[in-house]
């Protein structure tokens, strides 16, 4: 048996070697890859929509007004202390509702409407039991009202994000008239 020499073997190597490389040139590799699908475009907001969004956020905006009064007029600790977690919840809650709200198109009111803006100012100029006592007969009495309002609403309403949040500001209000009583 004859083996190739030093010579034929390096010259086959190279040989090989650049065929591969040649190979490599000719395949067309990995397919493209598909387009990708367009995004869902989120429907603006129904006038129901619209409408429970703005309560919703007359709702947030008064009771975070209310609660930031209730830290320095209260008298009761309890209540005191309630109020940092309603401001916590009901700006978390807002929050939510903007970013719902610029999806869906709609605009929402800055400041809390001219009835609730009466009930804040009638609430600055209380201190000690009768704050108490005024902030807690307000927050039963708007949480039976928003209730009514959100179950209303929530019943017609196309939108499940705005559903949720109506029924979580609900069920955080009932949590907070607890509380107060």
């Amino acid at each position: 048996m004859l083996l190739p020499s030093r010579h034929q073997v390096l010259a086959c190597s190279s040989l090989v070697v650049s065929l591969f490389t040649l190979s490599a040139c000719m395949n067309p590799g990995q397919p493209p890859a598909p387009p990708l699908p367009g995004l869902a475009q989120v429907a603006p907001f129904t006038a129901v929509d619209t409408s429970l969004a703005a309560k919703i956020n007359d709702v947030d905006l008064t009771h975070i007004a209310l609660a930031n009064l209730a830290k320095t007029n209260a008298a009761r600790n309890d209540i005191a202390s309630l109020s940092a977690t309603i401001v916590k919840d009901l700006t978390d809650n807002h929050t939510k509702l903007t970013a719902q709200a610029t999806v869906g198109k709609a605009t929402l009111a800055a400041k809390p409407s001219a009835q609730s803006q009466k009930v804040i100012t009638q609430m600055q100029h209380l201190h000690g039991a009768a704050f108490d006592r005024a902030y807690a007969r307000y927050l039963a009495s708007s949480t039976k009202t928003t209730n009514v309002v959100i179950d209303a609403d929530s019943a017609k309403s196309t939108n499940a994000d705005l559903v949720k949040l109506a029924t979580d500001l609900k069920t955080k209000l009932l949590s907070y008239e607890a509380q107060v009583k």
